[in-house]
C-alpha cells in the first residue's frame, strides 16, 4: 500500500518508541519523491517527545568522506585485481560510518546507498546496526513489485537491483505515494 509521507512519519515515530528489538525501516520512491519526502516531511518530524528528527546522511559521501585519499586511490587501482579486498575494506568502513553516526544520535536516516551495491557490500550490516535503542531508516530509491523490492529503476536496467529478502521487515517497510 502507498502512503504519504506524512502518515509514513507517523507510523515511524511511533516504532520509534520502541528501544528493545530490530529497529531497520525503509521508505521507497523515485528520487524525486524520496527528495520530495525529505525536504517536505522529514525536516519537519519530530519524535514522541518532540525533538526533530536528525537530517539524513548521504552514505555515498560518508563513505569516501571517511577513506584516507591514499586508501582511496589505492582501492581504485587495485579494484580489477583485488575486488575481494576492496570490498572487505569498504564494508569495515561501512561499519564504522554507521558506528560513528550512531553514536552521535539513536537515530539514523541514510539516503544514497548506490556504493553498498555497486561493490556488492553487506547489506546485513544495516540489520545488525539497527538493534536494541538504535533506529536506521534507509531512504530508498525503489518500489515493490510482487513479492521483490525492486530498487535504482530511475538508472538504466543493468543497473536494476533487488533488496534482499527480509532485510527489512515487512510493517517496517512503506512506499510512498505519487500525492
Amino acid at each position: 500500500m502507498k502512503l504519504s509521507g506524512s502518515v509514513i512519519v507517523s507510523e515511524l515515530r511511533q516504532k520509534l518508541q520502541y528501544e528493545v528489538g530490530r529497529h531497520l525501516y525503509g521508505v521507497l520512491g523515485s528520487y524525486a519523491q524520496l527528495r520530495h519526502f525529505e525536504e517536505n516531511d522529514l525536516v519537519h518530524a519530530t519524535d514522541g517527545e518532540q525533538r526533530p528528527f536528525p537530517r539524513p546522511i548521504n552514505l555515498n559521501r560518508a563513505l569516501l568522506e571517511s577513506i584516507e585519499d591514499e586508501t582511496l586511490r589505492r582501492l581504485v587501482r587495485d579494484e580489477a585485481r583485488y575486488p575481494q579486498a576492496v570490498r572487505s575494506t569498504l564494508n569495515r568502513a561501512v561499519q564504522d560510518v554507521l558506528k560513528q553516526e550512531l553514536q552521535k544520535s539513536t537515530f539514523l536516516i541514510v539516503k544514497h546507498i548506490e556504493l553498498i551495491f555497486a561493490y556488492g557490500l553487506d547489506l546485513t550490516v544495516f540489520r545488525t546496526s539497527a538493534t536494541n535503542q538504535h533506529h536506521i531508516l534507509l531512504l530508498l530509491p525503489g518500489e515493490r513489485r510482487g513479492q521483490q523490492i525492486a530498487l535504482f529503476l530511475d538508472a538504466d536496467s543493468r543497473f536494476h537491483q533487488n533488496l534482499p529478502d527480509n532485510l527489512i521487515a515487512d510493517n517496517h517497510l512503506w512506499e510512498l505515494s505519487n500525492g
